[in-house]
């Protein structure tokens, strides 16, 4: 480590073994990758960095380790090193196999814990997402009743309202002829008519105007095919080209789109010969008189 750094001294323990030692030190917020080890002669050190600083340690053992005999674990910000004696004849001691068996059950045990622990936290995470989509559906099964009952009520209030128009529209009906019938005379029947249909007429249109239903005016106006459909065309100096001359039924309207296209008469300039021909009869009509 370069002079003037931060350097922290880790936690650290010697566990005295068997036939060597374990080292335990505690390296929080460090990765495998940074941790540097040296071993010389009866001294063992230790340096590394991570998140929380830098540590190293330097630990004297009570004996020479066998570098070929030194095994290393890092596992949650804790490194172990077990640390065997060099082989002897006076100080090498052979493991029976019960020993071993009971260092693999150790390692079994401990292993089996950390994954209770793992499964705990990943059932209980489950069952919370569980309680969420359970919430979540219910809610969407609010909204779209909710929806359904709005859409219906909304229906209903445009039936009832057309529907109560055209009752008035049938009683309009049921009066003219009633009318008509009552009339003594052909010219009194003619009234009575005449009178029960401008009612009739009225009733419609006080009905399309309660609803939105709108008419659009066409003559004079340039030829649109999305609210107008020729049925005819005229040819007239006096009037644009491409614009309706005449009207023969107008156009209704639903929020801007067309119900019914109008049908018009649209109007075409006279171009070229057809022009001067145009001319010459007038002139020859002129002469005529």
């Amino acid at each position: 480590m370069a002079d003037g750094e931060d350097v922290r001294e880790p936690v650290a323990q010697v566990e005295e073994t068997v036939d060597g030692a374990r080292l335990i030190v505690e390296l929080p917020g460090v990765t495998q990758d940074s941790i540097k080890m040296g071993v010389s002669s009866d001294i063992l050190k230790v340096d590394a960095e991570g998140k929380r600083g830098k540590f190293s340690t330097v630990q004297v053992i009570s004996f020479e380790p066998d570098p070929e005999r030194i095994s290393v674990t890092f596992s949650q910000g804790v490194l172990e090193v077990d640390m065997k004696r060099k082989d002897s004849k006076e100080t090498k001691i052979e493991k029976t196999e019960e020993e071993e068996l009971s260092i693999s059950l150790d390692s079994l045990e401990k292993e089996l814990e950390r994954f209770k622990e793992q499964l705990g936290k990943v059932s209980e995470e489950k069952s919370l997402l569980e309680e969420r989509v359970h919430f979540l559906q219910k809610d969407f099964q609010n909204i779209r009743r909710r929806h359904e009952t709005e859409k219906e009520s909304i229906a209903d209030r445009k039936i009832i309202e057309i529907g109560s128009g055209l009752i008035d529209v049938l009683d309009s009906f049921i009066f003219a002829k009633e009318s008509i019938n009552r009339s003594s005379s052909a010219k009194d029947n003619i009234v009575a008519m005449m009178r029960g249909i401008e009612m009739v007429e009225n009733q419609v249109l006080n009905l399309f105007n309660r609803i939105g239903i709108k008419i659009m005016a066409s003559e004079g106006r340039p030829f649109d095919p999305n609210f107008h459909e020729a049925i005819g065309y005229t040819e007239s100096m006096d009037l644009e080209d491409e614009v309706i001359s005449k009207e023969i039924k107008e156009c209704y309207l639903y929020k801007g789109n067309a119900l019914r296209p109008a049908q018009v008469i649209v109007n075409r300039r006279p171009k070229g010969p057809a022009k001067k021909k145009l001319r010459s009869s007038k002139k020859n009509n002129d002469t005529k008189e």
